[in-house]
């Protein structure tokens, strides 16, 4: 059966196909080189047990069957993200399905200090350029798409034009190949996003946020591999409630990327602010 995830490969191949037309991988890759050192994503988000987890927070004015925003107004997004306290920003470029943009991402850039994640259905060097030229800090690489050795190698690239690679997995089978190459951040999808069908409108909100905690109890491998100093463990989809958060800090998970709920909020700041609050309180308890 081919998924959601499949269709966006071959979409993004066309989509890179055309840019590559208008500017070059060479082009591309002396700006990045003229770029000064990127925010760090890792240290920001990074907390010690006794800290309450860090979020970050997603712009995006639409996902499959949903429209969060009628007009999306990045600058005015993130005035509230910044100030509710996220530590981090994702911005989803992907048009199509979720109504991003380069350009989005560039404005985000310029409307904040904080390090930004480049949300894109990655899957050629030229869209780890594309993010990092327009402010990106760190790119997102699905498991999905690679095999281990491309795994490693992709990581490599990203390192290289000063780029921390997110590794996402979806799916727990996905787990063994990521864990291989011993990435420095790990993102769990709560959402089976790579098992979702190629038209995911009626199947694309199904999840759950006890799914990471779930893959944390049956994995030894995983927390072996968080065991090791400065790894970064995100939950991502499905963080909806000070319910949620709670449940995250029962595994030591760093961080958790807030989409939805945080875009649709009436009080964006005033809901990041509670989400804080509620996992302090609970640390402290």
């Amino acid at each position: 059966m081919r998924t959601f995830l499949d269709k966006l490969h071959d979409l993004k191949l066309k989509e890179v196909a055309q840019r590559r037309k208008i500017i070059s991988e060479t082009i591309l890759r002396c700006q990045s080189e003229a770029l000064g050192k990127a925010a760090d994503f890792r240290k920001a988000l990074l907390r010690a047990p006794e800290e309450p987890i860090s979020l970050i927070t997603e712009v995006k004015s639409k996902a499959p069957g949903r429209r969060n925003v009628e007009s999306l107004d990045p600058e005015a997004v993130v005035r509230d993200y910044v100030t509710g306290g996220a530590k981090a920003i994702s911005v989803l470029t992907d048009e199509n399905w979720f109504g991003g943009s380069l350009e989005t991402l560039e404005i985000v850039r310029e409307a904040t200090v904080l390090p930004l994640l480049h949300k894109e259905f990655i899957i050629t060097p030229y869209q780890l350029l594309e993010g990092r030229v327009r402010g990106a800090s760190a790119a997102l690489i699905l498991a999905y798409y690679f095999q281990q050795a491309e795994l490693a190698k992709i990581i490599a690239e990203a390192k290289t034009i000063g780029l921390e690679a997110v590794v996402e997995c979806s799916l727990e089978n996905e787990l063994p190949r990521a864990l291989a190459v011993n990435p420095d951040i790990l993102m769990i999808n709560n959402r089976a996003i790579a098992a979702i069908p190629e038209e995911p409108i009626k199947t694309y909100d199904f999840g759950s946020v006890d799914v990471i905690s779930s893959w944390w109890e049956r994995n030894p491998e995983l927390r072996s591999w968080k065991k090791q100093p400065g790894k970064l463990l995100i939950s991502a989809s499905c963080v909806n409630s000070q319910e949620d958060i709670i449940s995250l800090l029962k595994i030591p998970c760093d961080a958790a990327l807030i989409g939805n709920a945080a875009m649709v909020a009436p009080d964006r700041a005033g809901f990041i602010r509670s989400l804080s609050k509620t996992a302090k309180e609970y640390l402290s308890s």
